[in-house]
């Protein structure tokens, strides 16, 4: 029972300790014998040397200071990748020195003296000018980098000492390139001129494939240093902008998003293409204005395009009803009488709302479901079961209502009793008369 328990014990300590060091026991440690020598491959003694490595389960550092000879040893894992560098304040390293596939060797570290440069940036006015940036390089490769101070300076890191190739740049001004000796402590002055470029601005609207021009409108384009809006000219905006600028380019037309894109401009002319989309709408228009009750109307939904907006829901006094076809078309039914109001709804876009009125007869409605313009013809009809719709052109209709409920076999359509068929004989006879004194 104790070897059991004991056995449990150093099980669970070897764990723990396995997990403290995040499973390094289990990795193989090399040592790196590491010569640091100057530009003049003479030992330099007393200079303090960092190790970082990474390998699949781990990352650490280690440090050593050289000794007269300029050596020092490193344990670092086997296999892992590691990068070796300085911390003096005399000697430096541009860049770490990478070691891949770490194994026990020699290593030569060379490092040289520091140096920093001072770099003071003005205009063609002699004017310091902050927020220029400036680039330190050696062999084209970027070492340093920066921002000019509100007095147009900037001090670049400890670097080697040498030559290096310095860029100055800041919008609204050409790019100046400089080479630059560091020493100790070096100091120069980059001046930059001001500069201007065409960009050209072509607008579309890509909702359709392929896009088309947006003719008309304007362009607006901002940055931290200019701000402007100019009209489109048949589907074109051009405009004189400072150089080395990023912009911020969007279209202005009413009906439109005022969506937006980033247009980089250096020191050459600049043609881009900006696409924006009108905002998104839908209009509803109903067959009918009244409907009677239990029936349905046709609704047509569309989009900010006028194109049928297939798969919008909508609504009748806030229900939803059903959605719109591949026609943008609905039949919605009218439950009950009154003003019913209709909407259509796509994700986050909603129509102005119809109102469509329920009735509960047909009285006032055409065929068509709307109010009829002849609605008194159309009652005394219904009361008199008259078969006959032929306009008499009798000015009197109203006055043959009464007749009409008693079935008075001598009242005629026209409403005046018992005198039709002599009227029309009469009439026969006037037009015979006429003409026998015309012959």
């Amino acid at each position: 029972m104790n070897v059991a328990r004991s056995a449990l014990v150093g099980a669970t300590v070897l764990f723990v300790a396995l997990v403290a060091t995040g499973g390094a026991a289990g990795a193989d440690p090399v040592t790196l014998t590491v010569s640091v020598t100057d530009q003049d491959g003479d030992a330099v003694g007393d200079v303090s040397v960092e190790a970082a490595w990474e390998t699949e389960s781990e990352t650490g550092t280690a440090s050593g200071t050289t000794a007269s000879n300029g050596k020092v040893f490193l344990d670092v894992p086997e296999g892992s990748s590691v990068e070796l560098d300085v911390d003096d304040g005399t000697y430096v390293r541009n860049r770490p020195l990478r070691i891949a596939n770490a194994s026990a060797a020699d290593v030569s570290l060379g490092v040289a003296r520091s140096g920093t440069a001072t770099v003071t940036v003005v205009d063609g006015r002699n004017r310091t000018q902050p927020e220029a940036r400036v680039t330190v390089r050696e062999d084209g490769r970027s070492i340093d980098r920066g921002e000019t101070d509100a007095d147009g300076v900037y001090e670049t890191a400890r670097l080697e000492r040498g030559e290096y190739d310095v860029t100055v740049v800041k919008p609204g001004y050409f790019e100046v390139e400089r080479s630059v000796t560091v020493s100790r402590n070096t100091e120069t002055t980059v001046g930059i001129e001001r500069g201007t470029v065409t960009l050209e601005v072509r607008t579309f609207d890509d909702h359709f494939d392929p896009p088309v021009p947006i003719d008309t409108g304007s362009v607006r384009v901002s940055s931290a240093v200019y701000d402007a809006e100019v009209s489109v000219t048949e589907g074109t905006a051009s405009l004189t902008v400072p150089v080395n600028d990023a912009y911020t380019v969007a279209v202005v037309k009413d009906g439109y998003d005022a969506s937006s894109e980033r247009v980089r401009v250096r020191e050459s002319p600049v043609s881009t293409n900006l696409t924006a989309r009108r905002t998104p709408t839908l209009s509803v228009t109903s067959a009918n204005q009244r409907v009677l009750v239990g029936e349905t109307t046709r609704v047509t939904v569309r989009n900010a395009y006028d194109e049928p907006a297939a798969g919008a829901t909508v609504e009748v006094d806030g229900d939803a009803v059903g959605e719109t076809d591949d026609r943008g078309e609905i039949d919605v039914p009218i439950s009950s009488d009154g003003n019913r109001t209709i909407v259509a709804r796509d994700g986050d876009v909603t129509s102005d709302p119809v109102t469509v009125e329920g009735v509960e007869t047909a009285d006032g409605l055409d065929p068509d479901g709307n109010v009829s313009d002849d609605g008194d013809d159309g009652d005394d009809n219904a009361e008199d079961g008259s078969d006959d719709d032929t306009d008499d052109g009798s000015d009197d209709t109203d006055d043959g209502s009464d007749d009409a409920d008693d079935g008075d076999p001598g009242t005629t359509d026209d409403g005046i009793p018992g005198f039709g068929v002599v009227a029309a004989v009469l009439a026969l006879l006037a037009v015979g008369a006429a003409g026998r004194r015309r012959g």
